[in-house]
């Protein structure tokens, strides 16, 4: 988390911003399109964002976070999520359209509000904008008035940044239709100074107010926004940060044309999500993601942020749900957690021998018990709930198989497999079985075990997961027996050795 100076990337950010714009408060800005759900992906921008405004304030610095959802852009195709019905409501502003679920008030709001209760969990504060209510209260008026007063200006900007040529007609505005509501499908014929006149492809023509009668393009809502917001630091993806792209349009539309200093940019690499091997990016629109709502009822908030901070944000993250988010798991306990504190990787196992038989619910006594006779006492009831449920849910939303296991009531028909020499390996062991014995003089007795018969550890740990299992490989072996009843197991191992 910290580089070769000992301080961590978000620090060295702030020194700079503080060095470069002398201002007397700082707007951290970020924010989003809620065409779809807000997933881990995007949640990397609002930590880099917290983690600047967080060491800004640790500077001395009146800093502050916003971050605004942009609501009024418009749905750009029916997505893979959505009924064919919405297909009439493309290219309308999101705030404009009915959630598709009908809890909320309208569309945005049903991707937006779970990104918000998130943060509440994560423990971020934010002021909140819907560009929608920017717009219609008249907060951008004036910019959307210079933009189209200096027209020929931006769209030579944009052409000179992009090494393309705009249509003739291009307008920095879109106009919403009054007959059909979209934005996507109008074109400005002209304006005064309250709004603009225009033409639909539906066959309608009107008049839309600078008021909320439609929005700027994206390149010159972003530079327009740096101003009405007083925006002085902002992260984005590496994506904007290209040459020709939207930060470089951003910057001189700010200044040649808005006359403001645009904001300190701290470009990210993207959060890429490996699932079973393969990775893939993220996309709200396209459904493949993990909604933060989601990773958080498998993952405690603290953990989830500290998966994002590790990284500098110049470099990629591959975000593995599976045992990679249980390797990092490991790495922040192994940094932050108390030395008597029960292992989240030991909880997995746990859990799997708390449930009650023939069923898939936990019985938190059982799981206890279990973490008592491994050698963990229970001191923080709350918290060690807390855990169980986080492994509980892990388990069923992303443990690959290999970590998934049944301790089986009866002895398992798998044992007929054993060989005459494993089968002695189980006698040997099972008479050396103790009360008390810790995890790691379980874990030697095995390889002891071998030894005495002449067989390899390998198959002696095998033949321990058959007799308990019914398959040849299992957790930790150590822990496992450390966490069972001994006399239980003791009964086991002889049968199956039988």
């Amino acid at each position: 988390m910290s580089s070769g100076t000992n301080k961590h990337w978000a620090e060295e950010i702030a020194e700079k911003v503080l060095e470069r714009r002398g201002v007397k408060k700082h707007v951290v800005a970020t924010g989003i399109t809620p065409s779809g759900h807000i997933h881990i992906g995007n949640l990397r921008e609002i930590i880099i964002a917290d983690a600047v405004r967080n060491a800004l304030l640790k500077r001395g610095a009146d800093a502050e976070m916003i971050y605004v959802a942009d609501t009024y852009d418009p749905l750009r195709r029916r997505y893979p999520f959505l009924p064919e019905n919405y297909e009439e409501h493309v290219g309308k502003p999101l705030s404009e359209i009915p959630d598709p679920e009908g809890c909320c008030k309208n569309y945005a709001e049903h991707f937006l509000n779970p990104f918000l209760e998130a943060l509440e969990e994560l423990s971020i504060e934010i002021k909140l904008y819907r560009a929608d209510e920017l717009y219609k209260r008249g907060a951008y008026a004036d910019a959307i008035k210079t933009a189209l007063e200096r027209r020929v200006d931006i769209k030579r900007i944009i052409d000179e940044a992009t090494g393309r040529r705009s249509p003739e007609d291009w307008s920095p505005f879109n106009p919403i239709c009054e007959r059909c509501g979209r934005l996507t499908t109008t074109k400005v014929k002209g304006f005064d100074a309250g709004g603009a006149f225009y033409e639909c492809e539906c066959g309608h023509g009107g008049f839309a107010p600078f008021k909320g009668g439609g929005k700027l393009t994206w390149r010159v809502d972003w530079a327009a926004r740096w101003k009405i917001l007083g925006v002085t630091v902002e992260p984005f993806g590496k994506d904007h940060a290209v040459a020709g792209g939207s930060y470089d349009t951003g910057v001189r539309i700010s200044k040649e044309i808005y006359g403001y200093e645009p904001p300190f940019p701290i470009p990210f690499e993207h959060i890429i999500l490996k699932l079973g091997g393969r990775l893939a990016k993220m996309s709200s629109s396209a459904g493949v993601n993990i909604p933060v709502k989601e990773i958080l009822e498998v993952v405690p908030p603290e953990i989830l942020k500290y998966a994002i901070l590790r990284t500098k944000p110049e470099r990629h993250i591959e975000f593995d749900p599976s045992l990679g988010l249980l390797s990092i798991i490991d790495e922040y306990e192994r940094r932050f957690a108390a030395a008597d504190d029960i292992p989240f990787r030991h909880v997995v196992m746990l859990v799997q021998l708390g449930r009650r038989p023939h069923s898939e619910e936990v019985d938190l006594s059982l799981v206890r018990a279990a973490a008592e006779r491994s050698g963990y006492v229970v001191k923080d009831e709350e918290a060690f709930m807390r855990k169980v449920m986080y492994a509980e849910r892990w388990l069923r939303r992303f443990a690959p198989e290999s970590m998934k296991f049944e301790l089986k009531e009866a002895l398992p028909p798998e044992a007929e497999t054993l060989t005459e020499g494993q089968k002695a390996a189980l006698r040997v062991l099972a008479s050396m079985l103790e009360e008390g014995m810790t995890a790691e003089e379980l874990h030697n007795a095995i390889y002891t075990a071998a030894e005495n018969v002449g067989i390899k550890g390998a198959d002696a740990f095998k033949a321990v997961y058959i007799a308990l299992l019914g398959k040849p490989s299992g957790p930790r072996a150590g822990w496992f027996l450390a966490s069972l009843d001994k006399e239980f197991v003791r009964r086991r191992f002889l049968e199956a050795a039988a």
